[in-house]
């Protein structure tokens, strides 16, 4: 290797670490996966899905399925605690429709959101509890009050919040524990943003 091609190479590569040690080092904004904080869009982004859920909660309790199912994402689902699923948001409108005109038709809903998981700018995770009362079968008979646990992936398209994916759970015994365990969204405290809202189940 010639003298003038070493020199080069070592004026080349000194360069190079000069740039590196001037450049200013950019250090992106972290999400804060739930754990409170996190970025201005984050907090904006908290505000408009607890505001999507509370404005669900006044329509599940004026029974406006239109309004209600528009929350979904045209092609996101809904599984309810017996396992019922609702794919796309047309049969999840069919499937409020017969909740609303049968045994939820007087009822009245009480969700909170618990936590709002950021995982991007356009994905959040929530955690939240629901109470469903007033419920009635085809003869009359009141059903008791119903409280279980909601889970939600929603996504943000266009600048709107959308629900992606639904599921709805109810606590129940099961053989190796003396009772049913506190899950995460149960034990948090509550949060003190609007209440939130989802779909509860069919008896």
């Amino acid at each position: 290797m010639s003298h003038f091609t070493t020199t080069r190479s070592i004026l080349l590569c000194a360069g190079l670490l000069a740039v590196i040690g001037l450049a200013p080092v950019s250090v992106p904004d972290s999400h804060a996966f739930g754990l409170g904080g996190g970025t201005a869009a984050d907090v904006k982004s908290e505000k408009e899905i607890r505001a999507l859920y509370a404005d669900f909660e006044k329509a599940w309790n004026k029974h406006d399925v239109e309004t209600m199912s528009a929350r979904w994402a045209i092609d996101g689902d809904h599984v309810e605690p017996d396992g019922q699923v609702a794919k796309g948001r047309d049969e999840v409108a069919k499937m409020l429709r017969g909740q609303h005109s049968g045994v939820f038709k007087e009822t009245t809903l009480k969700l909170n959101i618990r936590s709002v998981w950021m995982i991007s700018d356009t994905v959040a995770l929530i955690d939240g509890t629901y109470e469903l009362v007033g419920a009635k079968l085809p003869d009359g008979t009141l059903i008791p009050p119903r409280q279980g646990m909601l889970t939600s992936v929603l996504l943000q398209e266009r600048g709107t919040w959308s629900i992606a994916a639904s599921r709805l759970m109810i606590p129940t015994l099961v053989p190796y524990k003396p009772k049913a365990a506190a899950a995460p969204a149960a034990t948090a405290p509550a949060a003190t943003a609007p209440a939130a809202t989802a779909a509860p189940k069919q008896p």
